[in-house]
Parts: structure tokens; C-alpha cells; sequence
């Protein structure tokens, strides 16, 4: 059996988060890997076209970090409420692409299993799919997926 050493989970803050997070843990705690817990602030321009190139208009300055201030406070939260020991790590990063945002930080991090939340939802006509699916269609390590009960 692989011994994994990085694990990451990419939270939303969202009701899934609760479940992604103890599995994460247990996955972590079970292969005695540090543990992640990432959550990434989408800087996506005001007045992107829809398929073109995004206009001028960017999140200024204050709004940017009014959104990094509150995903703070709600890691802080998270922390708080899953009673998280001291070696799991908090990261926030900022990006237009979420799941490119993943990526990049699983590769730069050295992560060797990405645990994540399938909402289940599907984008434009059911063509293009979630965060969970472009990470597992891209990333260069295991990714685990937790599905939606529903589903």
C-alpha cells in the first residue's frame, strides 16, 4: 500500500466541506502525511465576456481583500470547529482558476493525494464538469473523490 506524506483538501466552506475535511483527516492521521487544508479565492475579472477575453475591469484592491480577509476568517473557523491540530496547515490562495489553483499549489507543495468534494453539479449543458473533474483529469498525483450522497 502507497504511504502518502501530503494530503490536500481544497475546502469551499460549503456544507461538503464538513465531511471532505474529516476524511481528509483520517486519510492524513491513517498514513501519519501532513494534512492541507487549502481554499482558493477566485480573483476572476468583473466583466469577463463569455467566451472572450475578459475586459479591463478586475476586483479592486479593497474588494480583493475584504475576500481574502472573510476566507481567513473562515479558515480560522474551520479550525476552530474541527478542533485541528497544529501540524494541519491552512493555505489561502488567490486565482481565476480554481482547479488550476489546486494544481499549481499540489505541484509546488509536493502533494501526493488531493482528497475532494464532487458537488455533483454539471456546467454549461452538462458538457463541462466541476472542479473535482478537471483536478482528476489533470493532476499529477492520486486524487480521491467524494462523492455527492445524492448522486
Amino acid at each position: 500500500m502507497q504511504r502518502y506524506q501530503h494530503v490536500l483538501a481544497p475546502v469551499d466552506f460549503s456544507a461538503r466541506s464538513s465531511e471532505l475535511i474529516k476524511r481528509a483527516l483520517e486519510i492524513a492521521e491513517t498514513h501519519d502525511a501532513r494534512l492541507t487544508l487549502l481554499h482558493v479565492v477566485q480573483d476572476a475579472p468583473v466583466g469577463a465576456e463569455p467566451f472572450g477575453e475578459p475586459s479591463g475591469l478586475v476586483l479592486s484592491e479593497e474588494i480583493r481583500e475584504q475576500h481574502l480577509t472573510a476566507a481567513q476568517e473562515k479558515m480560522r473557523e474551520l479550525a476552530e470547529q474541527y478542533d485541528l491540530p497544529l501540524n494541519v496547515d491552512r493555505a489561502i490562495e488567490e486565482g481565476i482558476s480554481t482547479h488550476t489553483s489546486i494544481l499549481d499549489f499540489a505541484d509546488a507543495k509536493q502533494v501526493d493525494l488531493i482528497v475532494i468534494a464532487h458537488s455533483g453539479k454539471k456546467g454549461f449543458m452538462g458538457f463541462l464538469g466541476s472542479t473535482a473533474d478537471s483536478v482528476v483529469r489533470s493532476a499529477h498525483c492520486d486524487v480521491l473523490v467524494l462523492r455527492n450522497k445524492a448522486e
